[in-house]
């Protein structure tokens, strides 16, 4: 008898082991089209390979469901996509299924920063008009900006922007600095590499100083993008030019080298926390941008190794919290600062925040610690979580993610914004599971139908489509399919 058992026993083991799928990445951030974009070299240039559509295969992982993308060298976007294989944002953790799930993080986390209780008012401007945005991230610009001239520059960015109006979206977020460099005239970064191909090379015209004036031309507000942290997609210190204020800091604990990943600043460092900050206030007081807005890079790996010199010198001086909470206060301060600077100089210029659409990845894996910021005054003006899921997505179903987001906010000054996948529309979604896996090929209003759904948080403000090429230049495998979506979400905008 024994023995039929465990035969059962052991014909049930492998019926389930075949009914497993593979999770679906955590971070897919706005750049997840890592691969496609190789560093150039401070002193050489370099042939920019054309961004690739937001269907292709490679978006797909890129954005794979907000997860901390690593190498750049890969080329980091679909932005908000990123990869499945970033180091920053370790798969371990389970997701939530309910907001209870979700708000069971902070309960267990006694080290975690204690958010000041709410609701508070915050001293920000509120959007009042519900934002219908579009990111444009700087794999747009391998094929509207590097080499080109400033008419073709401008008439390009005109065209894009006409395209978003005409439509119905009323805001564009545009990648100022993707990296450590800018598409901008900065005193403080080097000209971005994909500007001319060559980082610190002079474009000739200040491409920010266009798209905020062809913004507001076509009636759009216009929100600079930033990654705080990020240096390269590549761990080739050769990379950095020597205008760039990372290469000043190489070799020391400023910047951290993680190979087969890039090069990041360490947020634990106050230098570059004032970098950041000082990068932003030149970006308001010079442009007359709308808002700033991050996105989900920050801590980019769970290593100890990362930031240890650092939080030795914390522990040593009396400080008490273990590496996760200290990690996350790092952050926090760094969010709390770029918030007063941003409205010491203009109130009116709002700070948002895309995180991933996975909270644990987020409190746990990229220490950023959303639940201070919708609950406390003065860390943001908006959320925009990356929820790209479906409706049917096995662990990260749409409405549950959407719930857990909402559910959690009790600053009345704090917007719900929803960042959607338009680079999933007519492809499989590979890491959906079963019933989600061809849930983007089999309907054509799934994005109308998100939107819809948000809009009955109480704290919904808007959403933005990431990104622009997955809109107007898909792949031709499933140009019919997001030309359906794009006018279904039309109806509901």
């Amino acid at each position: 008898m024994k023995r039929i058992f465990c035969f059962l026993l052991a014909i049930v083991i492998v019926v389930l082991s075949g009914c497993s799928y593979e999770k679906e990445p955590d971070i897919i951030e706005n750049e997840a089209v890592l691969g496609s974009v190789p560093e150039a070299s401070s002193n050489s240039e370099i042939e920019i390979t054309p961004a690739q559509s937001s269907s292709s295969s490679a978006e797909q992982s890129e954005k794979a469901e907000n997860s901390l993308s690593s190498s750049e060298e890969s080329s980091s976007e679909p932005e908000k996509t990123e990869n499945s294989s970033s180091s920053s944002s370790s798969q371990n953790s389970q997701p939530s299924q309910s907001s209870s799930a979700a708000s069971s993080v902070v309960s267990s986390q006694p080290e975690a920063s204690e958010p000041e209780k709410a609701p508070e008012t915050n001293t920000q401007a509120s959007s009042k008009e519900e934002t219908k945005a579009v990111w444009v991230s700087y794999l747009e610009y391998q094929t509207i900006l590097t080499g080109k001239t400033e008419k073709q520059f401008k008439n390009s960015v005109k065209n894009m922007f006409a395209n978003m109006a005409s439509d119905g979206f009323n805001t564009v977020f545009v990648h100022v600095r993707s990296h450590s460099d800018a598409m901008y005239d900065s005193d403080i970064f080097p000209w971005s590499v994909y500007c001319t191909g060559t980082e610190g090379e002079n474009p000739g015209f200040d491409p920010l100083e266009i798209m905020v004036e062809e913004a507001h031309n076509a009636g759009l507000k216009i929100e600079a993008w930033i990654n705080p942290y990020r240096v390269k997609n590549t761990a080739d210190t050769s990379k950095i030019s020597k205008e760039n204020p990372a290469y000043g800091w190489l070799d020391t604990e400023k910047v951290v080298v993680l190979e087969g990943t890039g090069i990041f600043y360490n947020p634990a460092d106050k230098d570059v926390i004032e970098l950041v900050v000082s990068g932003v206030e030149e970006i308001v007081k010079n442009y007359a941008v709308d808002g700033i807005h991050f996105d989900d890079y920050f801590y980019p790996t769970t290593a100890e190794s990362f930031d240890k010199t650092h939080y030795n010198e914390y522990k040593s001086s009396g400080g008490t919290k273990k590496l996760a909470a200290w990690r996350r206060e790092n952050v926090n301060t760094l969010i709390k600062k770029v918030y007063s600077a941003i409205k010491a100089i203009d109130p009116s210029c709002r700070f948002g925040v895309s995180p991933a659409g996975n909270m644990e990845t987020n409190y746990n894996n990229l220490y950023c610690d959303v639940y201070a910021w919708v609950t406390s005054k003065g860390y943001v003006d908006y959320i925009c979580p990356q929820i790209y899921f479906g409706f049917n997505n096995k662990t990260r179903p749409y409405l549950t993610v959407l719930d857990e987001f909402g559910s959690i906010i009790t600053n009345k000054n704090v917007e719900l914004m929803v960042g959607l996948a338009a680079y999933k529309c007519g492809a499989e979604d590979t890491y959906a599971g079963a019933e989600g896996k061809a849930e983007w090929q089999n309907n054509s209003d799934i994005l109308a139908r998100q939107v819809t759904a948000a809009k009955e948080d109480s704290h919904y403000g808007g959403f933005a489509v990431y990104r622009y090429d997955s809109l107007y230049n898909p792949a031709s495998s499933v140009k019919k399919a997001v030309n359906k979506e794009l006018e279904n979400l039309k109806n509901v905008m």
